[in-house]
Formats: C-alpha cells, sequence, structure tokens
C-alpha cells in the first residue's frame, strides 16, 4: 500500500481511537477535565512518555503518543517513515448546550488536528471536531473498566 494511504489511514484511526470514549481518566472521558483550561494544547506523538500518568494531562500526553504508535504498527508503517508527527488541541470560540445523559449541559467544541510530516519532506493532516462538557460526576457515566 501507499505510504500517503497508510499515513492518512493511521492519522484517521488515531484520532478516532483518541477522542473516543476510550480516552478516559479515572473512567471519565478524559477529556472534559481538560476542556476548560485548554487554550491549545501540542503533542509530540513521536514521544513516549516513561513516567506514569497521574493527571488528565499526563494521561492526554502519553495515551496519544501510545494510540499513535499502536495505529502506526498496525498499519505496517515502519517508524523510520515519519519524520514528525503531533497533535494540537484547540478549544473553538463559542459556548455551546448539549444533552448529556437527559441534563442540559455548556461546552465547548475542541478541535482535533493530527499532522505528520513524512522521510520524504510532504505533510499529511486530518482532524475532528466534538463537543466537550467540563467533567461533572453528577451527570457522567463511570465507565465499567474501572474498579
Amino acid at each position: 500500500m501507499p505510504t500517503r494511504r497508510l499515513i492518512k489511514g493511521v492519522l484517521g484511526n488515531f484520532l478516532d481511537t483518541y477522542v473516543s470514549r476510550n480516552s478516559d481518566y479515572d473512567g471519565y472521558l478524559l477529556f472534559g477535565f481538560l476542556v476548560g483550561d485548554i487554550g491549545e494544547m501540542i503533542i509530540n506523538l513521536l514521544e513516549q512518555s516513561v513516567s506514569r500518568p497521574d493527571s488528565p494531562k499526563a494521561v492526554a500526553l502519553s495515551s496519544a503518543a501510545a494510540k499513535f504508535e499502536d495505529q502506526r504498527r498496525k498499519a505496517g508503517l515502519d517508524p523510520s517513515q515519519v519524520h514528525q508527527a503531533s497533535l494540537k488541541i484547540r478549544r473553538l470560540p463559542g459556548v455551546e448546550s448539549i444533552s448529556v445523559n437527559g441534563h442540559s449541559c455548556a461546552g465547548f467544541k475542541l478541535r482535533f488536528l493530527a499532522e505528520a510530516v513524512m522521510d520524504d519532506g510532504r505533510r499529511y493532516e486530518r482532524e475532528r471536531v466534538v463537543f466537550v462538557a467540563p467533567h461533572d460526576p453528577r451527570v457522567e457515566l463511570r465507565s465499567a473498566r474501572v474498579i
């Protein structure tokens, strides 16, 4: 498969996985802990964290790199072909309301932009925009995976 298709698939699959309910902190959606403080966050996807993630920001950093690496490996893309890879998370302007588990919640849209520069200098990107309400354990359901 051509490198172009591989990296586009890696970036898209990474974003789908990263912005999903599988990105959590203590059983709650990870981004709800961060949305109030994020203006813009930039994460180096090629830098694996070795420290134990003990805060929402640390989890966001380490899980992004791990999920990107997992998708790169699954696609069979050689690591030497990816010169740079980053994720930019930006809170978009404005407040919106949405129903979360039957409760009206104010929140924000977050833009996730994953970019990669390949060894030939070509740049690829994929983006997702998702609504995120600030963390509220009275409204959110905790993941059953957390004991």
